[in-house]
């Protein structure tokens, strides 16, 4: 008796993990690969072609935050870049 209970719970396990990768794992994946697709389009900055004809021709200013300005400043203040070459001396 429990050979055959060992058995069937192996047959439940063995379809089961089939069902699962035939209907559910592809679910999954198919999510997890348009999600990294957006991350990826956002970083590279993808424009739609309906979204940059909707707006063509319309005209937008965008100004400097108060975040993006002090971070300009900042690097100013770091100084100027000197460029330099070593000079090997023989002695």
């Amino acid at each position: 008796m429990g050979l055959l209970r060992t058995l069937l719970i192996l047959a439940i396990i063995y379809y089961g993990f089939k069902v699962l990768a035939r209907y559910i794992f592809p679910l999954f994946l198919k999510s997890f690969v348009k999600k990294a697709q957006e991350n990826f389009e956002r970083q590279q900055g993808y424009v739609d072609p309906e979204e940059a004809k909707k707006r063509e021709g319309e005209v937008n200013i965008k100004t400097k935050t108060q975040s993006q300005a002090s971070n300009e400043n900042a690097k100013s203040e770091l100084g100027d870049y000197v460029e330099f070459e070593e000079i090997k001396e023989d002695k």
